[in-house]
This record gives C-alpha cells, sequence and structure tokens, in this order.
C-alpha cells in the first residue's frame, strides 16, 4: 500500500530555534523564536529522548533552557518559568527545587543564568480598608 505524501511530511525542527514544547494528549505544539506555532503528532516524552538538553518542567510542558527569561517562586508549591516570548509556564510542585537548581547552574548552551524571582505574598497583597 502506497502512502501519500502528506503522511510522510514530518516537521524537522532544529532545536535551537525552539522555545518550549506544549503537551496535548498524543500531539505536542511547538513554540518557535520566529513567533510560530507549529502542530506537531509526536509526544513531548519523545521530543525530550531526542533533546536531552531540554528540561520537563511539568506533565505538559518541555523547555529549551537557553531560552528561560527567568523563574518566578511565588511559594514552595507555586512556580512558574518566563521565557524568552513573554510566555509563563508552570512548574509541576514535585519538580519545583530541581528545576531551580538547574536553572540556577550555568550551562554551556545559555549565555547567562536566569533570574530567579522569589515573591513575598504577603508584601503584594493590598487589602482594602474597612469604613467603619
Amino acid at each position: 500500500m502506497k502512502r501519500s505524501a502528506a503522511a510522510q511530511l514530518q516537521h524537522n525542527f532544529d532545536p535551537t530555534q525552539v522555545i518550549y514544547l506544549a503537551g496535548d494528549i498524543n500531539y505536542c505544539f511547538v513554540y518557535l523564536l520566529n513567533g510560530e506555532r507549529i502542530l506537531s503528532s509526536r509526544t513531548l516524552k519523545w521530543y525530550h529522548t531526542r533533546w536531552p538538553h531540554f528540561i520537563r518542567i511539568h506533565k505538559g510542558y518541555l523547555i529549551n533552557p537557553a531560552h528561560v527569561h527567568r523563574g518566578v517562586l511565588t511559594s514552595p508549591i507555586i512556580a512558574s518559568i518566563i521565557m524568552c516570548n513573554g510566555a509563563s509556564l508552570p512548574v509541576g510542585r514535585r519538580r519545583i527545587p530541581e528545576i531551580m537548581n538547574q536553572l540556577e547552574r550555568p550551562s554551556p548552551k545559555r549565555l547567562s543564568r536566569p533570574r530567579i524571582s522569589r515573591v513575598n505574598r504577603n508584601a503584594s497583597v493590598s487589602r482594602p480598608l474597612m469604613a467603619t
């Protein structure tokens, strides 16, 4: 049986041009530096085995550490990663310590270490005054 040309079409991405990948069941969206979002029929696990320098920050996200802008640690169980395109990606609560340690270490593929900021939840919450 002969395959159609559309079935044989595969996207070949340069890993340096990929900012992050977002999983959606057995598909994933690949976000590129030029602003493109491409749907791929491969899973995040498949990409993670091919590109071991990428970091799995969540069940649904795989990031390129070279394109991390900064990490935000809101509490011991809430954190997010801000990518170079402005996307804010959640970090799985069980992966927070490992991910923050990986981002604080310098990497040969990254030009500089991303900034990790800790948010003081009490200081940032403004409470309205009660009228008596």
